[in-house]
């Protein structure tokens, strides 16, 4: 029987979370004091406060979690790596998928400022309505500016997000017919 190959690193392993009864006692300490923080702050208040300690939370495990895969790599594992198995090369151009147009960064084109344009209008005139309506007519003139406002910005973001999806989506979906049925030129056209 041939002897495992002595050259590989000896490899670490991505390891379940791990924490001391120090920290859960905080832990709870924390929660306690959040929960009886709710006789003076309001429980939005309290809700963000805990969606912000979520946040950091997932945050610096997702960072420790990808440093720890990071250095791991994809190097085998030496007990179980045996002699009979193929030297390891490294990744040709060939292993992998062609570049596609979706990853060079390009102009949405002048069709994204009109549906921009037509969402932040249609916003302004709805929200000025909405805003004139809900008051039952007994509403200041700077309410529905506001009201105008920020359904303006609220209605450009939306159109924007909603057509430029439409839009990559749409390439990506004519890339994709193009690619299977013949070439495609850097554009990601059918020729």
């Amino acid at each position: 029987m041939a002897t495992p190959n002595l050259n590989l690193k000896k490899r670490k392993s991505l390891r379940p979370p791990q924490f001391r009864l120090r920290t859960l006692l905080m832990l709870v300490a924390a929660f306690g004091i959040l929960l009886a923080l709710r006789q003076w702050i309001s429980p939005m208040a309290i809700a963000a406060i805990a969606f912000l300690a979520v946040s950091i939370f997932f945050h610096v495990a997702g960072n420790a979690i990808g440093t720890r895969l990071r250095q791991i790599g994809d190097l085998p594992d030496v007990s179980t790596a045996d002699g009979n198995s193929p030297a390891r090369r490294p990744p040709q151009p060939r292993d992998f998928a062609p570049v596609t147009p979706l990853s060079r960064r390009s102009n949405l084109g002048w069709m994204i400022i009109v549906a921009s344009s037509i969402g932040a209008t249609t916003g302004a005139v709805g929200g000025g309505l909405w805003t004139f309506a809900a008051g039952n007519g007994h509403i200041g003139a700077l309410n529905i500016v506001v009201g105008v406002v920020a359904f303006a910005v609220l209605g450009g973001i939306a159109a924007f997000a909603t057509f430029g999806f439409i839009q990559v989506l749409g390439g990506a979906i004519w890339q994709a017919i193009g690619s299977s049925s013949g070439t495609t030129d850097s554009q990601g056209r059918s020729q």
